[in-house]
């Protein structure tokens, strides 16, 4: 887990332990899955969510742009990639797969909306060998 900017940020302006505390535990909340939908029910997670908006926020950013960087490539596309490279549709298919893994990732990460779940559904039935292959490379997500 790298060390979060808006962290290093409130450190330099707050040096206060407690709130310094409070946002690390929030941090770890959200480093552990805790947002967007998949928000955890725990008393102590509401409460630092509803004290401190703006870090809430600012470590669910962080935390998409670093899952998005790790799960950047794909074995799948890159073996699509060399199959039939003279391909003239090929371009539009690699694309409709990398927005397809993009948006699992982003569900992963408890973002959506019911325009991203018809995407995400509809692209799971048209490519379903790439849907289940995304499943399994992104399954410790």
């Amino acid at each position: 887990m790298a060390e979060s900017q808006y962290l290093k940020q409130q450190e330099e302006q707050h040096p206060e332990p407690e709130y310094l505390s409070d946002l690390r535990i929030l941090r770890r909340f959200v480093q552990s899955g805790s947002f967007g939908y998949h928000q955890s029910d725990d008393v102590v997670f509401q409460r630092l969510k509803n004290r401190y908006p703006r870090a809430y926020s600012s470590f669910g950013k962080e935390r998409r742009q670093e899952v998005l960087e790790r799960y950047e490539h794909s074995s799948y596309i890159e073996d699509q990639k060399r199959t039939y490279p003279g391909n003239p549709d090929k371009d539009d298919y690699l694309k409709r797969l990398d927005r397809l893994r993009h948006v699992m990732i982003l569900f992963k990460l408890g973002y959506g909306s019911r325009e991203m779940n018809m995407l995400r559904v509809n692209s799971s039935r048209r490519y379903p060998e790439a849907h289940e292959t995304f499943e399994d490379e992104l399954r410790d997500l």
